[in-house]
């Protein structure tokens, strides 16, 4: 089934992750790839919806979506998959799966976690050193993003990731957790935590003591990595009741 649950979701935005079965090549070459993206765009036409960012790799891509209606996202996404394994095992003379359980999704619930999300798609291809800078790679929307339709919500995003000098702000980027079905999300918290810290320079107690950086650490567990109180208070140590207030109070 497709991986975009309906429940409780307050959110227009979510980035996509399509993988290999396996985690094999799925896009062996640039045939492949232009593929892909043609059926992107084809599908486009038919399930109108914007695509802010996304980066196809040789056995996954990343898509980031804003659609207000979550059926026509998964309708979207069912359609590309389902054309692109076609013409996959038809091109390569294989049978079987191609996506590995179809795609896996993240809502993205604010402003920073958005921008941090395009940043982490585009250096997908800088990360595998395939490229050094994100706008050399030419299958992503950093290099040239062939659905970009100029609206104001796209405008915005832009001005918030590129300098002057046309070239994207890397030095603001932010360490960015793509959560998958199925991981461990204590680990997730747990890592989550540690750079907070790291940054900070601070200690566990110290960290558990200062309700500034308490309550930007609880905002970003909860709304940008669905992690429960439960959690956060089992790893700090600090009951439900003080992390609500904390989370709650003016600072």
């Amino acid at each position: 089934m497709p991986r975009v649950c309906k429940k409780n979701i307050n959110t227009s935005f979510f980035h996509i992750m399509v993988q290999g079965n396996n985690k094999e090549y799925i896009f062996n070459s640039v045939k492949d790839i232009n593929q892909y993206m043609k059926i992107m765009k084809d599908t486009k036409e038919k399930i109108n919806l914007i695509i802010l960012a996304y980066c196809i790799m040789n056995n996954h891509a990343h898509i980031l979506f804003h659609e207000e209606n979550v059926e026509h996202l998964i309708k979207y996404m069912y359609r590309v998959n389902m054309l692109y394994a076609k013409y996959y095992n038809k091109d390569h003379k294989r049978v079987g799966y191609v996506f590995r359980d179809r795609y896996k999704t993240q809502p993205i619930y604010s402003e920073k976690h958005l921008i941090s999300c395009v940043r982490y798609i585009h250096n997908n291809p800088v990360k595998a050193n395939i490229c050094k800078k994100p706008y050399e790679y030419k299958y992503s929307s950093c290099y040239n993003n062939i659905f970009y339709t100029g609206t104001e919500l796209e405008k915005n995003i832009k001005k918030k990731l590129y300098v002057q000098n046309e070239s994207l702000d890397l030095n603001k980027n932010e360490a960015f957790i793509f959560m998958e079905d199925g991981e461990n999300k204590e680990e997730i918290c747990k890592e989550i935590l540690k750079q907070i810290m790291v940054k900070n320079n601070i200690t566990k107690e110290e960290f558990c003591q200062n309700e500034e950086l308490l309550n930007l650490a609880i905002k970003k567990l909860k709304y940008e990595n669905d992690i429960s109180y439960r959690m956060i208070e089992t790893i700090l140590g600090i009951n439900r009741k003080k992390l609500k207030r904390i989370e709650n109070r003016e600072l």
